[in-house]
């Protein structure tokens, strides 16, 4: 690869955090808060091919591990405390249940409710009266009802945890891709290389699966110094985790998103709603998003939505087949992005080396847990452990020694 070779003078920071999404931005905000100063780095602020952006807005504690529900709840209650800046939408997650699921939900209430996540348990005619579109209930053999579960703008949470950073003192380095990164020393060294001009589509997607910005693009190589480092780039962390010599984990797989148009019936009044299918939806202004994860998605970095044929041979029979309402759906558009799944889909967060802490691979739970994980990071980094958020079960050495947060509740 061919830089435009000028080197700036080294700036100096408590912690740089590679990935600026909304854990990258969280975590950021925490070491804010605590009188660190610290800089992110990021290839495109903007986020265009960011899980972030690509996210379907559910925000719920209703999971089967520990760790899962009690970073979410954590999450939930500072959203709570902010939900008019963030779009925070309290309607409740209605999760329904074939007779293969259904056992294992019941088995996980209890565990839901020690840990203070209220869960309500539903038979058919009670999903009935809560949601009356829900008029066929083949294949349900239950369902539960998390009222403090809801709805976020992703991109308004984002921004806020990136204004209230920036009030502590935190910097946003824009179209910075880093390609060296040295902890032999006291201190880290961080290579970086800025592009001159703004980056495109195509160009982002090429320089996220392949070594460097390539033979064309032009920019001005500086460097960083910091005590720490914090890899918080989602399911583009494979590069920086491979400069400080760590092993990657996680698989990127894309998630494909539909825009409806539906002209028969308003959703605005209930919360996310999962079907035993696979299918989630939610309304979406005056559309309605739906989403589904075939089983058999291959992994890879593929951001190609796979346009109207996904919607009518994914999306629209199991939504028919649940509500008759759903007849004469039209599709709008869509989107794919990015989960980066861990081999037991739950995130790693933790100390991975002398001076290296990573928080990533959150296996579509990065905006549920984004408050309470970026807190954690933040706690371990300032004070060595965890304190009020404690996020132990997520290091990565949990695979070496066959102690997985395995999470079967995962869509």
């Amino acid at each position: 690869m061919r830089y435009n070779q000028t080197v700036a003078g080294v700036r100096r920071y408590d912690v740089v955090l590679i990935g600026g999404g909304v854990i990258g931005s969280s975590a950021a905000m925490a070491l804010g808060e605590r009188g660190l100063r610290a800089a992110v780095v990021d290839i495109d602020l903007s986020g265009r091919l960011s899980s972030s952006e690509k996210n379907a807005g559910g925000v719920r504690a209703t999971w089967w591990q520990p760790v899962n529900i009690t970073l979410c709840r954590a999450s939930i209650k500072y959203y709570e405390s902010v939900r008019e800046e963030v779009g925070f939408r309290q309607k409740g997650y209605l999760w329904l249940y074939d007779a293969e699921t259904w056992p294992k939900a019941q088995a996980h209430l209890g565990l839901q409710r020690e840990l203070g996540h209220p869960i309500e348990q539903l038979d058919g005619a009670a999903v009935q009266r809560r949601v009356p579109e829900i008029d066929r209930l083949d294949g349900i053999a239950g369902a539960t009802f998390s009222p403090e579960d809801g709805l976020i703008n992703p991109n308004l949470l984002k921004e806020h945890y990136r204004s209230r950073s920036r009030t502590l003192g935190v910097e946003y380095l824009d179209r910075v891709y880093v390609h060296a990164i040295d902890v032999a020393g006291s201190e880290v060294r961080i290579g970086c290389w800025r592009a001159d001009d703004p980056i495109s589509d195509d160009t982002l997607m090429r320089m996220m699966t392949e070594d460097g910005p390539g033979e064309a693009a032009a920019g001005h190589l500086f460097e960083l110094s910091a005590a720490a480092v914090a890899i918080t780039g989602g399911a583009w962390s494979p590069s920086a985790l491979r400069l400080v010599g760590l092993k990657n984990l996680s698989e990127p797989i894309r998630r494909q998103i539909c825009l409806v148009d539906n002209r028969t019936v308003s959703l605005a009044a209930y919360g996310m709603i999962v079907d035993s299918s696979g299918v989630y939806f939610h309304n979406d202004g005056a559309f309605i998003l739906a989403g589904y994860s075939p089983p058999a998605e291959p992994p890879g970095y593929h951001f190609n939505y796979d346009g109207e044929r996904f919607f009518v041979e994914e999306i629209w029979p199991r939504l028919y087949a649940r509500m008759s309402v759903f007849e004469r759906l039209k599709h709008v558009r869509g989107w794919a992005g990015l989960y980066e799944v861990s081999p037991d889909r739950s995130a790693i967060v933790g100390r991975a080396a002398a001076r290296v802490y990573e928080a990533h691979s959150f296996s579509g739970r990065g905006v549920m847990q984004s408050y309470g994980a970026g807190q954690a990071l933040a706690e371990l980094i300032t004070a060595g452990r965890y304190e009020r958020f404690d996020a132990s079960a997520l290091a990565r050495e949990r695979f070496e020694r066959g102690e997985l947060a395995l999470e079967e509740l995962h869509i």
